[in-house]
């Protein structure tokens, strides 16, 4: 896990540092009321797409104590670039995440891969408001009390909501 997490935070830096274009930073406030921290960063590719990089780390859920980590990336597609300078605007997102994380004696990997359609709101001062929301499809593989199982894998909702900061 620690490669992974090296990997990420070197693509980060390098997506940071390779250009010097609009960049957003953005969470879901909502998501602390539920035990769950996440930070997404978005940067500008071209006049119609960003790229997304996300982390999360969830330590509560409905109650119950959770731990888990886990990274995300999406590319994001705008509709609205003739009218509107991205990364504001109409987008389609295709995501891939993956989550590491227990709860009591139970160990589980979750991968995600889905899509998004969504909107996001840039105004002057910075501030990002964005919506989405889709399909994605998740394997869950796990161990409990060192006893494993099957893969599971089903289609559960996706979905964005977030305030951040553009610049």
């Amino acid at each position: 896990m620690r490669k992974y997490l090296c990997t990420a935070i070197a693509l980060f830096g390098f997506i940071t540092i390779a250009s010097a274009q609009t960049q957003v930073i953005k969470t879901n406030p909502l998501g602390l009321a539920f035990g769950n921290f996440n930070v997404t960063y978005e940067r500008v590719l071209n006049e119609k797409s960003t790229i997304n990089l996300s982390a999360n780390y969830q330590y509560r859920l409905f109650g119950v104590d959770v731990n888990s980590f886990g990274v995300g990336a999406g590319w994001r597609y705008f509709f609205t670039y003739a009218k509107k300078d991205v990364p504001a605007g109409f987008y389609l997102q295709p995501q891939a995440n993956v989550t590491f994380g227990n709860v009591d004696d139970f160990n589980y990997t979750a991968i995600g891969i889905g899509a998004e359609i969504g909107y996001q709101w840039v105004w002057d001062s910075g501030f990002v408001l964005d919506l989405g929301l889709g399909p994605q499809y998740t394997i869950l593989t796990g161990s409990y009390e060192d006893i494993g199982f099957d893969s599971e894998g089903g289609i559960q909702p996706a979905a964005t909501l977030a305030i951040g900061y553009a610049w």
